[in-house]
């Protein structure tokens, strides 16, 4: 039986988590003993969704998680095994600028199979319809998940993108129904992971796998290397530069179809930014520069911006069969 001095406890202790900005979703069964949570994330992840996702499947999880529809961030955080956050987008400036938003910026990331959305080690993100909006008070609302514990292992097997990926979508199809959007919601990954991208070694006449691409000036030296998507162009990217170090990349390259994206960024610095026709989709090509503190090695070896540009729509034209605008 509760006695007073507990039930007291019990309301402090909901009290100030509310007045830090968040609820802790949990029951007393037996005196204080939590009953196991069956909902988490604002009704969008189940505890089999949770189980998913975790290291070492627990009997009992517990979630915080701030009011779902704000102007500012929406947060939920499931015991110290992952975050779920809803944000609004900024003024990111080209396709891989949203992806550094949406996804946390990464050289290596992976598209979500079927999503508008990227994953890379410990983050993924997927984009909402945009007339989710209203509803959720943030006019360019995305979904964000990263895992909070350490999961090297299972990056290296290509598992945890895949949980990861499930887990998001998942959240990011039950959201959307609830709140009613009309616009199309990211569709799970059936069985497939997006891939490990490892960096390997830039063949100067077919950079990034595309065959006539050449970015670098006939003068420049060896040791380039790149890391690429593969596959389609529905959201391809490729970040090139001097050695195996991923942090040591100057330039990345983006092609994608996601129609949320393309209407975004089409009007996006025209020397950097291209529009394709391909097989009756918009398809946006753009070039973008890595900068850091100091000037990185490889940057005088890359041909002018333009030409980057010209030759990467052109590489991708021939090799999907598209048309320029």
């Amino acid at each position: 039986m509760n006695t007073p001095r507990t039930k007291i406890l019990a309301a402090a202790a909901a009290v100030a988590l509310l007045a830090g900005g968040g609820a802790l979703a949990l029951s007393l069964r037996g005196g204080d003993e939590p009953a196991p949570q069956t909902s988490f994330c604002w009704g969008s992840l189940t505890r089999e969704d949770v189980s998913a996702l975790t290291v070492e499947p627990r009997e009992r999880y517990t979630s915080r998680e701030t009011a779902v529809a704000t102007s500012r961030l929406s947060y939920c955080d499931v015991d110290d095994e992952f975050t779920l956050s809803l944000e609004s987008l900024h003024s990111a400036e080209s396709v891989w600028g949203t992806a550094d938003e949406v996804a946390a910026a990464s050289p290596v990331r992976a598209p979500i199979p079927s999503a508008p959305g990227w994953v890379n080690r410990t983050y993924a993100g997927v984009l909402l319809p945009t007339d989710c909006a209203d509803a959720l008070a943030k006019p360019a609302p995305y979904l964000q998940i990263q895992a909070t514990k350490d999961q090297e292992d299972t990056w290296r097997d290509g598992a945890l993108q895949k949980r990861m990926a499930t887990v998001l979508t998942t959240a990011a199809e039950r959201l959307t129904g609830t709140l009613g959007c009309s616009g199309p919601a990211p569709a799970t990954p059936a069985g497939s992971a997006p891939p490990v991208l490892e960096r390997e070694e830039l063949d100067p006449a077919r950079a990034c796998g595309i065959e006539g691409f050449a970015p670098l000036k006939p003068s420049a030296v060896a040791g380039f290397t790149q890391s690429a998507t593969g596959g389609d162009f529905r959201l391809w990217s490729c970040a090139i530069g001097v050695g195996d170090d991923v942090s040591d990349s100057v330039v990345h390259f983006t092609v994608t179809q996601e129609p949320i994206l393309v209407e975004r960024h089409r009007a996006d610095n025209e020397n950097r930014s291209a529009l394709l026709t391909c097989a009756g989709r918009p398809t946006l090509v753009q070039v973008g520069h890595f900068f850091g503190l100091k000037e990185k090695p490889g940057r005088e070896d890359l041909r002018p911006d333009a030409d980057l540009l010209t030759g990467l729509a052109d590489a991708v034209a021939v090799q999907a069969g598209c048309e320029r605008e």
